[in-house]
């Protein structure tokens, strides 16, 4: 018999989240006969079928009995249908009431007894009867009118539930609890009890999410399935999310999701894809867990994990936060969110601070595709379709390919799991996780987005991510700031937040993600009460840097830290910080590529030029520029160059001198359509530079 059965699905303890619905909207839940009470079963067959076990579907002295009874008081008082002729009705397209119908049933009711047992023949009958109130089988049945499971059921109740069957509007028990008199006074004390139940309805987008899930996979949803959510901290989480939504209404937001992992296994604790599944003026049916949109920032460890992986970064390293330019005639020049440039600074405070232009300088190194390849083994699958990560280029450093929560959160678990990724799952199915990241990567990425201090740069000294625990945050806010996220992770659980809207509007306010964190941090007080700290990488030690530099602090520099330092390495000694001649003074002497940061500052150091070789700063090699016909007396095309061993730089314009300069060496060239050469020497050193106007 091919019948649509409800699905019960339970949390990790138990707790009943949903019933779901047949296409009509009713229930039918299936239950094993040997799980039915004895005592409800032979109710069944004392009302319904006394010889059951002793016919072959059909018992012709009920039919004619029945038919006598009808023909004395011409109209049908009795049936006489046995259990197989009520299953083979259930299964007879045809509904209308006559003689060929009734023998069709006598016809399909043979069929049945002889490819199925009497006991399979009883189970199906008790899973598939009416109830009436769009209930079908004894479980629904039970649930429905008295708001338990069959094994909850005094004698009475079940009693109650084998007369209704009878006649469901007749002896609907809480319309018409007198309509028992006629039985025993238990069975009426019994039908007093019943109340219409009303069916849970809880997290609604996770539920469809598995339905889903299993419909993708060609597979049926079981009868029961118990899933690894704790509804407890599922309803805790909600009422943060919602106290969050409601205060962000004035900035725009009205869209809400979070996600919460368990880490020893991947396993969902808490889906919750909005803040109301039935605000339809706000579009509270989309599942925003699996929504994709800009992650931004919150993508920047997976980066600088694979950098370090790859030894082009450790935590010390210096990288410049100034003004640079990227690509040719895709132009990309990087803006960190406060528009202001921070000079030299370490690897620690870049990551931790979340600055753009040390972000995509680390991509431009290590290039787009090696990272795409890590973040397809990191689940972000969204990049892979359409070539969405190609096309985000170096954009991707800052978030720019659109991801969902589902794909975020379980990446961003493998740095509090030693670099090992589990795949989400919801039925507490075990998989074997993936070394994505050596577990001293992790643990130095750890570091790093649980350093407070380093934090400050870019976010001050906020208190929304100081924890009694250890923990570790990342945010991000998307370029139009539609989409503001948070991710949080400690050693037992990892948590992402999203806020914002579906509609496209942008948010209203300050950057930055607080709302998200907060509500990230507050699920996480609740949750976690480990004080251990995190692990210490292995094979690293720690030594005194310059906290300028990055190299080898010496009794020259200003500031000193104690920064991570990968076992093998060593500094040179800090060369940033000197004493020029005679005098005590101690000057500080920055590379070149710092020469144009340099200029905006009141603290003005030295630029030691001969340590870069002559070098364009701006505009990159075959860049692209276009005429306008507006102001065109006042367009050029402006340059910089640094390095070199001169004090003097002589520039020519296609093959043609046209100027000798003196430090700094910025100088513009005129606007004129077609293929053109900029060449500069400086003492023995010559470079050549090609642009194009359009």
């Amino acid at each position: 018999m091919a019948q649509e059965y409800s699905c019960r699905i339970y949390d990790r303890r138990g707790e009943l989240i949903q019933v779901t619905a047949l296409k009509g909207g009713g229930r039918r839940e299936f239950t094993p006969l040997k799980e039915i009470p004895k005592d409800l079963q032979k109710a069944f067959l004392k009302q319904e079928d006394r010889r059951f076990y002793f016919h072959h579907g059909v018992d012709w002295f009920s039919l004619l009995r029945a038919a006598s009874q009808n023909h004395q008081s011409k109209r049908i008082v009795r049936g006489g249908s046995t259990i197989s002729m009520q299953l083979a009705k259930a299964i007879n397209k045809d509904t209308s009431l006559n003689f060929r119908r009734k023998f069709s049933d006598i016809f399909t009711a043979y069929r049945i007894e002889t490819r199925l047992s009497k006991k399979k023949i009883l189970e199906l009958y008790l899973n598939s009867i009416y109830f009436g109130a769009n209930s079908y089988g004894v479980t629904s049945g039970a649930r429905s009118f008295f708001g338990c499971e069959l094994s909850q059921l005094n004698k009475g109740q079940l009693q109650v539930l084998s007369i209704i069957p009878r006649n469901p509007s007749f002896y609907n028990p809480v319309a018409f609890p007198e309509h028992f008199k006629i039985y025993s006074k238990e069975i009426e004390q019994a039908a007093h009890t019943a109340h219409f139940y009303k069916y849970p309805f809880k997290l609604p987008h996770f539920i469809n999410y598995v339905i889903s899930d299993f419909k993708k996979n060609n597979q049926k949803l079981p009868y029961k399935l118990t899933t690894s959510i704790n509804l407890e901290i599922s309803q805790m989480a909600e009422d943060f999310l919602r106290e969050a939504l409601e205060e962000a209404r004035p900035s725009r937001i009205t869209n809400g999701a979070l996600l919460l992992l368990d880490n020893s296994d991947g396993s969902v604790l808490t889906w919750l894809g909005n803040g109301d599944f039935f605000d339809s003026e706000n579009s509270g049916q989309i599942d925003g867990v699996l929504v994709k949109n800009q992650p931004g920032s919150s993508m920047k460890p997976f980066l600088y994990a694979l950098a370090i992986e790859n030894n082009i970064l450790q935590p010390g390293t210096v990288l410049a936060d100034v003004p640079t330019e990227f690509g040719n005639e895709k132009l990309y020049i990087p803006e960190n969110f406060n528009n202001r440039f921070n000079g030299p600074v370490r690897t620690r405070i870049a990551l931790a601070s979340s600055l753009n232009v040390p972000a995509v300088s680390t991509l431009n190194k290590l290039g787009v595709k090696a990272y795409l390849e890590k973040l397809y083994e990191l689940g972000f699958e969204s990049l892979r379709e359409n070539d969405a990560g190609l096309k985000a280029d170096l954009g991707l450093a800052l978030g720019a390919g659109e991801v969902s929560l589902k794909e975020l959160v379980p990446a961003f678990s493998v740095f509090v799991k030693d670099g090992t990724y589990l795949p989400l799952n919801y039925n507490n199915q075990l998989t074997n996780g993936r070394q994505l990241y050596t577990a001293d990567t992790s643990r130095i990425i750890t570091s790093i987005l649980s350093d407070k201090g380093a934090r400050a740069l870019g976010f001050g000294y906020t208190q929304t991510f100081q924890t009694d625990y250890p923990s570790i945050f990342k945010t991000g806010t998307s370029n139009q700031y539609q989409n503001i996220i948070a991710l949080g992770a400690t050693q037992h659980f990892t948590i992402g937040v999203w806020m914002g809207n579906f509609s496209g509007n942008t948010v209203i306010g300050k950057t930055g993600s607080s709302l998200p964190a907060w509500v990230a941090k507050n699920i996480l007080d609740k949750i976690e009460n480990s004080t251990t700290p995190f692990p210490e990488p292995e094979h690293w030690h720690k030594e005194r840097i310059c906290s300028l530099s990055g190299q080898k602090a010496c009794s020259n520099c200003r500031a000193v830290v104690t920064e991570y330092v990968k076992d093998g390495t060593e500094l040179p000694d800090c060369s940033w910080h000197t004493s020029l001649s005679d005098s005590k003074e101690i000057s500080t002497i920055y590379p070149p590529e710092y020469q144009q940061w340099l200029r905006s500052r009141p603290d003005k150091g030295l630029i030691e030029y001969a340590l870069l070789p002559l070098t364009f700063i701006t505009p990159k090699q075959d860049s692209l520029f276009f005429y306008s016909s507006l102001n065109k007396n006042q367009q050029a095309i402006p340059f910089e160059v640094t390095g070199g061993s001169e004090s003097t730089l002589d520039i020519y314009y296609d093959e043609k001198k046209i100027a000798t300069i003196d430090r700094p060496f910025n100088f513009s060239l005129p606007v004129n359509r077609g293929d053109h050469s900029c060449r500069v020497q400086c003492g023995n050193e010559e470079l050549i530079l090609n642009f194009s106007v359009k």
